[in-house]
């Protein structure tokens, strides 16, 4: 990934870890401002923070700590609900911190989503750190009196963005009609570009099938035989496919 390396103020991260601890864990934090004013603070000497990382709305990346460095960003323990925390040692010992631009209550735009996800899925594999909600955390599960990173983020939601995760196509010649005008787009979410509408009584082929965004409780989406595009499967004759994933 493009990450811009920005560091920070030798006050406000410790070189190197204590002996035998590595990055186990990652923690998803917000700046609750622009990431220029993350870029200012961690290098203000008397702001005794830092994070690892930067994460801008548009997808750019700032680095600031070395991931082999101690980041001060998570090591007020404050009732933590983590399920792996490590009783009476400092998170930041063990942790790789990841900050991402904005405030509490803003929805992340997709290109933010991206660089996290692809973030986190590099320097997971770097460290060998499970892709899962025990090992990818929020901050305030650390410190309870923080709201951090927010109302909009999920955890879940950034690790189905992570490159190579999340569902696959499932090969499958399935003859379908749709019941009435259904988008065909580029990809199994409603937020993707329409690339035309199938029109009612339509019949079509698909070639595979996947588990794609849910609508109307219904997550399976049909892959188009002819242009390889997606649409959703509770529109046709047949809302589920003939065999599980």
């Amino acid at each position: 990934m493009n990450v811009q390396w920005i560091g920070a103020a030798a006050e406000n991260f410790r070189k190197g870890r204590p002996a035998g601890f590595v990055p186990q864990a990652i923690v998803v934090h917000i700046i609750v401002g622009s990431l220029g004013s993350a870029d200012q603070h961690f290098n203000d000497p008397t702001a005794s923070v830092s994070a690892h990382y930067g994460v801008g709305k548009s997808g750019q990346i700032h680095q600031y700590v070395q991931e082999t460095d101690t980041a001060f960003h998570a090591g007020i323990v404050v009732r933590p609900i983590w399920s792996l925390i490590k009783p009476d040692i400092n998170p930041n010992f063990y942790t790789v911190g990841i900050e991402h631009e904005g405030q509490p209550d803003d929805v992340w735009p997709e290109e933010q989503m991206a660089a996290s996800a692809g973030l986190i899925g590099e320097v997971a594999a770097r460290w060998k750190i499970p892709l899962d909600t025990d090992h990818v955390v929020m901050h305030r599960q650390i410190r309870a009196t923080k709201t951090c990173p927010g109302s909009f983020i999920q955890i879940p939601e950034l690790l189905k963005r992570v490159p190579g995760t999340g569902p696959k196509l499932v090969s499958a010649t399935v003859t379908i009609t749709v019941l009435s005008n259904l988008n065909l787009r580029e990809a199994p979410s409603t937020t993707a570009s329409i690339v035309r509408i199938l029109p009612s009584r339509m019949i079509v082929s698909a070639k595979a099938y996947i588990l794609g965004e849910p609508v109307r409780g219904n997550p399976w989406w049909y892959c188009d035989s002819v242009t390889g595009f997606f649409f959703w499967a509770g529109g046709t004759n047949l809302p589920t496919p003939p065999r599980e994933v």
